[in-house]
């Protein structure tokens, strides 16, 4: 399958230190050359797309060349208006037989799966987009979402006199869950894709407005009342354990089960929608503004070979071979 990095600059939630944050330089290098780097390991893809100011990117790429070789095929292509825009050209480009301007979903590889991931997530590793991909059965589902449970994110906490990163959580009956990321889909098996493009724009929960307007989205729905519900129980778990309000939150939780979200995130988004769980963890640590760049800055070393280490640990309790030709 073919992956696509978005690493574009449209809209002021890309920007970090006044700059394209996928631009920003960890260790030498810009941000999504480090994930560039993970896909390039992964067995299972077969060509990676980036997405974004072409000359930028091409420049970067081509610096970083004499430091990270790679091995698949990489190209670079322009950005459009808005990520629903660059992740159906992108696609629409990647398919055999595509001539610009044609109605690219009549093609017969249109259903093809592919793989897309944001250019701020330098910690990413191939063993976890390896096990995403693996986990992901896309024979009964067209949308793939990776999670990662709080568990695997809390050595990456802040400890007495050390910093870290702690972000927001879903808070379900069995488990607390974090978005990762990691998108498996087909994208013309998406039915609502304006939609999409706006519960994107308004992603960042820590605004207030951007909580209604997200409830608003979800009125647009014909079973809007049940999305409702389920939308205003996990703000108020979250809100419950801002408060330290425990009995409180394991209460809203009971009727926050994965499968009910599940199935209504699947009649909003008009597709078979599934959430798939990584404990590797590092897709879900992206770079969200300066504070979370500063502490990546300080600690990426530190928290690169532990999931390295953690990564082939989990390989070789799955996979027999050295060689790892179970990605």
């Amino acid at each position: 399958m073919n992956a696509f990095v978005l690493a574009g600059d449209q809209g002021p939630g890309h920007q970090i230190c006044g700059m394209n944050k996928a631009f920003l330089i960890l260790e030498g290098q810009p941000l999504f050359i480090h994930v560039l780097g993970a896909l390039d390991q992964v067995l299972r893809i077969d060509r990676i797309y980036v997405i974004g100011p072409q000359k930028q990117i091409m420049a970067a790429i081509e610096k970083a060349l004499p430091y990270v070789l790679f091995t698949k095929k990489i190209e670079v292509l322009p950005q459009k208006e808005s990520l629903v825009e660059n992740i159906l050209s992108a696609y629409a480009y990647s398919l055999s037989g595509y001539q610009g301007g044609m109605e690219a979903r009549r093609l017969a590889n249109a259903d093809e799966p592919a793989l897309f991931l944001p250019g701020d997530i330098p910690l990413v590793t191939a063993s976890e987009v390896a096990a995403f991909i693996a986990g992901s059965d896309m024979e009964k589902y067209d949308y793939c979402l990776g999670v990662t449970s709080e568990e695997a994110l809390k050595p990456f906490y802040p400890r007495e006199n050390k910093p870290g990163i702690k972000m927001a959580y879903l808070y379900l009956k069995d488990k607390i869950y974090r978005m990762n990321n990691l998108h498996l889909a087909r994208p013309y098996r998406i039915g609502i894709g304006e939609g999409v493009q706006r519960m994107y724009d308004h992603r960042h929960q820590r605004y207030v407005g951007n909580r209604f307007r997200i409830a608003g989205e979800i009125l647009r729905t014909p079973r809007w009342y049940k999305g409702l519900f389920l939308y205003l129980l996990a703000q108020a778990a979250t809100f419950s354990v801002n408060v330290g309000a425990s009995s409180l939150t394991s209460l809203l939780r009971r009727s926050l089960r994965a499968d009910e979200v599940e199935k209504e995130a699947s009649l909003f988004l008009q597709t078979r929608f599934k959430a798939v769980e990584t404990d590797i963890g590092g897709a879900a640590l992206d770079v969200d503004d300066e504070k979370s760049y500063r502490t990546m800055s300080l600690l990426f070393r530190e928290w690169h070979a532990y999931l390295a280490r953690f990564g082939e640990k989990k390989k070789s309790e799955v996979c027999p071979f050295k060689t790892g030709v179970c990605d």
